[in-house]
């Protein structure tokens, strides 16, 4: 009796499956790659009418010396810079 378990690949009575791999372009440049890797590159400038993003709330808050912990909401932060802002 077998015990041996064969992969698909190699099953008795079976050809072996052959992996198909992309022709080879004629000038030497797969442009279906390059497409694809310049597509990302592409990125929006945020608008100046969106919030501060959790980078820039924590730069502002080090630079006016305010105590905080990773803990702490960006609404409560975004309040401790407006109160340190309007007291100085």
């Amino acid at each position: 009796m077998e015990d041996n378990i064969l992969s698909p690949k190699y099953r008795k009575g079976k050809k072996p499956v052959k992996v198909r791999k992309p022709s080879k372009p004629i000038d030497g440049i797969n442009h279906r790659i390059i497409d694809v890797q310049e597509a990302p590159a592409v990125s929006a400038v945020p608008e100046d009418s969106a919030p501060p993003t959790r980078i820039e709330l924590i730069e502002k808050a080090k630079e006016l010396g305010l105590t905080f912990t990773k803990r702490t909401s960006d609404e409560k932060l975004l309040d401790m810079i407006n109160t340190a802002m309007q007291g100085a």
